[in-house]
């Protein structure tokens, strides 16, 4: 698995999706859902893609931590929006703690393997 490509992806995907939620909101002039439109684009979009490009400079150390990563990161970036989504409508907040916490722990991962990467040039 290419885990620099499986990022930015997943993230354009996200990206992608958090647009047309923007353009949903806009077009209706209901910006409710706008915390998980944001949280969409930030841990979907911003940050899967910030972390394919940290791999793929090798700023980040690559093998199997690495796979663990992109498996937690991305559940985190799907489930938390999900879970505001579901927070705002039914006041259930349950899954936006899962997604927040599956977050957290995809930036864990992500500084353990920074610190785990080759240093290059020093």
């Amino acid at each position: 698995m290419d885990i620099a490509r499986a990022f930015v992806a997943t993230g354009a995907v996200l990206g992608g999706l958090g647009m047309v939620m923007g353009i949903v909101m806009g077009v209706s002039e209901d910006f409710t859902l706008s915390p998980a439109h944001a949280h969409l684009n930030l841990v979907g979009w911003v940050s899967l893609v910030l972390f394919g490009l940290a791999y793929r400079t090798r700023l980040a150390s690559l093998g199997a931590l690495a796979t663990v990563h992109y498996w937690v990161a991305a559940a985190g970036a799907i489930i938390l929006p999900i879970g505001i989504y579901v927070t705002m409508v039914r006041n259930q907040p349950v899954i936006a703690i899962i997604g927040a916490i599956l977050s957290v722990a995809s930036m864990l991962i992500f500084i353990v393997n920074i610190w785990r990467a080759p240093r290059v040039g020093t």
